[in-house]
């Protein structure tokens, strides 16, 4: 494009304040930029204080040398960094109710920018949970588009709560659904995924109550979705085929830009200066590569439930003792705030482990790296979509035990669909975990998986290089709805 094509692209960027909203949007951010976009990217209060906080504002801020291009805003959401960062339904309210004021108050301080010569912006490109943003947005007169964070079949998941409580499969009638069978009732219906059950779609939906908040929440979300110019998805077509065709009859032009930490790097925007920019609220433990050099090759159990997850002490303790015995080295990654209530006690055979060098628990890692690392040979990971995207890329078969949210979907997609793991049962013993790290590792299941799991690495790598589908993708959101606005 040429100069003045450039000057008059702008793009604001509008995240949803936890890490697995946040870190995406920044990468389509850099991506973005170095198509030559004007980027304003916009964090919460909240988030922003937890950054600043763990890491300093030098951290937080961009670089001087992309100062032209790329700025950094703060809105207020009313919210207290004593907030719990994984209690998603508080966020979802605080910043549904306290921050569309002070968005639009941001997009009327950038328009008076632009009178005085600033670049006009172009698009407004929203999380999907920040449905507020997109609304200011065409309240304003602006082009937006939605950036959904997780997979495809994830957001095809939520455009289905309407119909699941239009059929009468939802509310639940009682708690005892959740355990009786009912959650295995099928859902033949839904395009684009076979063999669904109700239990396979995002637990959000799992709720006894007909005005439950967030469910309604989500449903707006996908309703303000449909009257986008775009829907942006950090997937890549040809591991979700069927499921992108199947969202495009329902939202708009659907644009597959993934894996973004690939596509990053095939575009050149790895250089950028941006990396220096830190968006994680966790210190990452050096000790984890230096560690992972003294184990020999696919040897290693890596074990990551993200930023958000939470679990039981009785959880906590299955997990050590089937690690313990497992008879494979393992790194997990155990953020302090990860388990509910009391310090656990954990099993002396676990403590032992650690203590002979079997086993490493760090606080957070970096995580892309370690996927990467010649030690490692399986990931026991909570399903969420941007862990599930970093083994894809790294060629990793997963051990899936997922938690909450759609992760339950990304896990079905994993058994049925990729075929590249399998699934811990929800309520874990340490008999299974060890058993089925060693199936993964030296069985004949694992040999398969691992197989599948190589095949869907050639795939990304190709999705992401000139002439792939992601980078083909990128080029039409930008020609066709990025650059142009709402012409």
């Amino acid at each position: 494009m040429d100069g003045e094509e450039s000057r008059r692209w702008h793009v604001v960027m509008v995240p949803f304040p936890a890490q697995g909203h946040v870190a995406p949007l920044m990468q389509l951010a850099r991506l973005l930029y170095a198509c030559g976009a004007h980027v304003t990217f916009v964090h919460t209060q909240f988030n922003y204080r937890r950054l600043v906080g763990a890491k300093g504002e030098a951290a937080v801020r961009p670089p001087s040398a992309t100062a032209a291009r790329f700025r950094v805003e703060v809105i207020e959401d009313g919210m207290s960094l004593s907030m719990p960062q994984h209690d998603v339904a508080a966020l979802a309210d605080a910043v549904g109710h306290n921050c569309p004021g002070p968005f639009r108050d941001l997009l009327r301080k950038l328009a008076d920018e632009e009178r005085a010569g600033a670049p006009p912006v172009t698009c407004v490109v929203a999380d999907t949970a920040m449905a507020f943003a997109a609304t200011a947005a065409r309240e304003a007169g602006m082009a937006d588009a939605v950036f959904f964070t997780a997979s495809a079949c994830g957001l095809l998941g939520y455009s289905q709560f309407h119909e699941l409580f239009r059929r009468g499969l939802l509310p639940l009638k009682d708690g005892s659904c959740l355990t009786n069978g009912y959650l295995d009732t099928p859902l033949d219906w839904v395009p684009g995924m076979k063999n669904m059950r109700l239990r396979d779609m995002p637990t959000f939906c799992h709720t006894t109550d007909a005005d439950d908040t967030l469910v309604n929440e989500i449903i707006g979300q996908m309703k303000s979705a449909v009257g986008s110019k775009a829907i942006i998805l950090n997937t890549f077509y040809e591991l979700e085929s069927d499921v992108v065709d199947a969202l495009a009859a329902i939202f708009p032009p659907v644009y597959t830009v993934g894996p973004l930490a690939q596509v990053i790097a095939s575009s050149g925007a790895a250089n950028d200066g941006l990396d220096a920019m830190d968006i994680s609220i966790w210190q990452e433990d050096p000790r984890c590569l230096t560690w992972l050099d003294g184990k020999p090759d696919k040897s290693v159990v890596y074990v990551n439930f993200g930023s958000v997850a939470v679990m039981t002490a009785e959880q906590t303790r299955e997990f050590a003792l089937g690690l313990a015995t497992c008879g494979y080295p393992f790194l997990w990654v155990k953020r302090p705030d990860m388990v509910n209530g009391d310090e656990v006690a954990l099993p002396e055979a676990f403590r032992d482990e650690l203590q002979r060098g079997g086993g490493l628990v760090v606080p957070w890692c970096p995580q892309p790296a370690v996927l990467k690392h010649a030690a490692v040979g399986l990931f026991v990971t909570h399903c969420g979509w941007n862990s599930l995207l970093e083994a894809v890329v790294a060629g990793l078969p997963v051990l899936a035990w997922p938690v909450f949210a759609e992760q339950t979907t990304n896990c079905r997609q994993v058994l049925e669909c990729w075929r590249n793991g399998m699934a811990l049962p929800g309520k874990v013993e340490s008999g299974a975990v060890s058993g089925l790290v060693r199936e993964m590792m030296s069985g004949e299941l694992g040999k398969e998986k691992r197989a599948k799991a190589a095949e869907w690495r050639a795939a990304a790598e190709a999705a992401a290089v000139e002439g792939g589908s992601s980078l083909r993708s990128v080029a039409r959101l930008v020609n066709d709805v990025l650059l142009l606005g709402n012409k």
